[in-house]
């Protein structure tokens, strides 16, 4: 009995100690995604869903122009095989008008509505641009070679994500695009269709990610992903606190101090893989979401989380002046 305790004990030490080592250092055996994609640190959701919008060319431009480093889009396949930018199959939404995006030639896809409704915040987009067509995948990829496109294929079919794929090679885009699907099976046939391309990872593959972390065996599961996308539970809190209720709000605070963990965060940038928060729109919610030192945050008002940014620096210039004249008195 006292010898199969030995080795018990034996055992755990040596799961402790390789434990540790992977997760310290986790490119020992997993490979190093080393940041295949350039920085995700503002990104326009939908386009930038509050200020234009969203999915439209205004939208994507407006975004492109104030220095947004990544553009968050759907897309969906028309009846005619062209991959276009909607977040909905369904058109009833985004354009008032009753059909399906499938069912549908892109020459005959209605204009998006004037005013939306934000999934992510109780207000509405209204908007006076006038071009709210449809915009081809291709199109924007022409138009914004340069920027980082988060795509999220939706009810990837093989025939869309396959379409989606030979874009991405014939813009050259490889290296600034970032794929993937909610669904763990979608997702996998996105990486067996073009393994090139950086991914984001599925719900699935997200909760295991938390669970392998709190059994301690993080640094023994594989990932192929190299985005991390979550929400900040915490937000859902200043958008909605007025009708949750108390037992709701206590849910909401746990599942903030599960998700939102700093150590998970230092080990997958050890691997490489980036997280980004979403959808964040206030002020408050930048804040929160940065004292975590996240890669990146997805926001409906781009120009907000610009000039939050903006601001920071300046108040760091002002007080490093500050501290500069301090020092410089103290001297005299």
């Amino acid at each position: 009995m006292e010898l199969i305790w030995m080795i018990v004990v034996a055992v755990v030490i040596v799961y402790l100690i390789v434990s540790t080592v992977l997760f310290l250092f986790p490119t020992i055996i997993h490979r190093d995604h080393g940041n295949k994609v350039g920085s995700l640190k503002i990104s326009a959701h939908r386009g930038g869903a509050g200020e234009f919008i969203e999915n439209t060319m205004p939208a994507f431009n407006h975004s492109a122009q104030l220095g947004v480093d990544m553009l968050e889009i759907d897309v969906q396949e028309t009846k005619d095989s062209v991959i276009v930018i909607s977040h909905d199959n369904d058109m009833y939404r985004s354009t008032g008008q009753k059909g399906l995006i499938s069912e549908t030639l892109f020459n005959d896809l209605p204009p998006y509505s004037n005013h939306l409704f934000l999934q992510f915040d109780r207000v509405q987009c209204v908007s006076s641009q006038a071009d709210y067509s449809f915009v081809k995948l291709d199109d924007l990829f022409e138009y914004h070679k340069e920027i980082v496109i988060h795509i999220d294929t939706k009810d990837g079919k093989p025939s869309l994500v396959n379409s989606v794929s030979e874009l991405i090679v014939k813009h050259d885009r490889l290296k600034n695009t970032v794929w993937g699907n909610m669904s763990e099976a979608k997702n996998d046939l996105c990486y067996s269709v073009n393994p090139d391309i950086t991914m984001f990872m599925s719900i699935r593959k997200v909760i295991f990610t938390y669970l392998m972390f709190y059994l301690g065996l993080i640094g023994f599961y594989p990932m192929k992903e190299s985005v991390f996308d979550i929400p900040m539970p915490s937000s859902i809190l200043e958008q909605f606190r007025d009708v949750l209720s108390g037992w709701q709000k206590i849910l909401v605070h746990i599942a903030h101090f599960l998700m939102m963990n700093r150590l998970l965060f230092w080990h997958l940038r050890r691997r490489g893989i980036k997280v980004v928060v979403f959808v964040l729109n206030k002020e408050e919610s930048f804040s929160t979401a940065e004292k975590y030192n996240v890669d990146g945050i997805m926001t409906d008002f781009p120009s907000r989380l610009i000039k939050y940014h903006n601001d920071k620096k300046e108040n760091n210039a002002s007080d490093v002046g500050e501290t500069s004249q301090i020092l410089g008195k103290v001297e005299e």
